[in-house]
């Protein structure tokens, strides 16, 4: 499993198969998938650095947040399409 998948699923494990199937699927939700990594992989390195600025931790946190909402709404517009198609 790529790093970007397993970083999103191991933070949404009970909708672990929309997010496979989406990544599988969507080159702008695997896009997605890599920006969560990303800032996910650089929150930790500034959190445990030496010299800790608070007003980028925080940054890096809200962006953070935003992304896991941008990755929930995927997932939702995915079920809400799905079942659309099933009417």
């Amino acid at each position: 499993m790529r790093a970007e998948l397993l970083c999103a699923v191991e933070k949404f494990p009970a909708i672990k198969e929309k997010i496979t199937s989406l990544f599988n699927d969507s080159e702008e939700f695997q896009a997605l998938c890599h920006d969560y990594f990303l800032c996910v992989k650089s929150l930790g390195q500034w959190e445990m650095s030496v010299e800790k600025d608070e007003r980028f931790l925080r940054e890096y946190k809200d962006l953070k947040t935003t992304l896991e909402k941008d990755l929930l709404q995927f997932v939702d517009h995915l079920g809400q399409k799905h079942n659309h198609d099933l009417l």
